[in-house]
């Protein structure tokens, strides 16, 4: 992104101003961002050079570039076969925790000091388990959420070296917002389809949300650490294109200017502010535009520096 040539804009509207002081004039109404609207006259919309465009709707595929690391069979084996021990050792310290209380409960030989060490040892074995888990969670991406048989089930081919997992950063993002439909990996220049089986929450250092894939039927030569090409495939992105050059930017966002005709056949230029969508081939495809809007792609940062505005545009 680089700053326009706002010197040379201010000096050009004030140039405008200077020779037809009459004709610049200021519409307070149905303004869409709150601010007084320009009229301009023929002349200095000649002089501008202004241009208005319709916007395009577009529904375009969105795609994501990134790379998705092979993860360790073996390290994943181990936190498994960690968890199953904690959960099986939080099972034996429930049910002792129910035999002592009933036989407390009865009278029989079972104190409370014994009940209390009980519950100390169910705690504990509670504690283990839910670090066994999450541990396992940071490693393959189980989480509460997952069904006991698919994780049993992905655990078997992994063993039996039918599947491979993948981690896969989104580099770039700060979250997801939703999980991509469908997932690509290129190894020796080939495509494989993969499984996306949800997020995965790392430790560490990897501050970037990441996704779990499932490789099935991978192709020998595949060794934990490897990075391979991968690609996302999103819900289709809906929009308006627009040029970069119709585009401003400041602290509020992103904005365009509409061309309107007003009370007595004035030529009226309004603010508009916008969503940005995605990059779309030498624009954006944004929102909040419908596509009968006359936008102006051509002069824009003029418009603007003869409202006095600080301008960054997208050119």
């Amino acid at each position: 992104m680089r700053r326009p040539r706002t010197a040379c804009n201010l000096l050009v509207a004030s140039i405008l101003l200077a020779a037809s002081p009459w004709a610049l004039a200021v519409d307070d109404d149905d303004d869409d961002a709150g601010e007084a609207a320009l009229v301009l006259e023929a002349s200095q919309r000649e002089a501008i050079g202004l241009r208005v465009a319709r916007p395009v709707a577009v529904t375009a595929p969105n795609v994501l570039a990134t790379s998705a690391r092979v993860l360790d069979a073996t390290d994943i084996l181990a936190a498994a076969g960690e968890a199953e021990a904690a959960r099986a050792g939080e099972r034996v310290a429930s049910e002792e925790l129910a035999r002592v209380r009933a036989l407390h409960a009865d009278g029989a030989a079972a104190s409370r000091r014994v009940v209390d060490a009980a519950v100390v040892e169910q705690a504990r074995q509670k504690a283990a388990r839910d670090v066994a888990e999450r541990r396992l969670a940071q490693l393959a991406g189980f989480h509460a959420s997952t069904a006991a048989r698919d994780r049993d089930a992905t655990l078997e081919a992994l063993r039996g070296g039918t599947l491979v997992l993948l981690r896969a950063e989104v580099t770039g993002r700060e979250s997801l917002a939703g999980v991509p439909r469908a997932a690509r990996v290129s190894i020796d220049g080939v495509a494989h389809d993969t499984r996306v089986l949800g997020p995965l929450h790392g430790a560490g250092e990897i501050a970037a949300p990441a996704l779990l894939l499932a490789l099935d039927a991978p192709p020998e030569g595949l060794v934990p650490g490897m990075r391979l090409a991968a690609t996302f495939e999103g819900e289709p992105v809906k929009g308006f294109a627009v040029p970069r050059a119709a585009l401003l930017h400041d602290e509020r966002g992103a904005h365009v200017y509409l061309q309107s005709v007003g009370d007595g056949g004035t030529t009226r230029y309004t603010r508009r502010d916008v969503g940005l969508l995605a990059p779309f081939g030498e624009g954006w495809l944004v929102d909040g535009l419908d596509d009968d809007d006359d936008v102006v792609v051509a002069g824009v940062g003029l418009l603007w520096s003869m409202q006095g505005g600080h301008v960054d545009d997208d050119d």
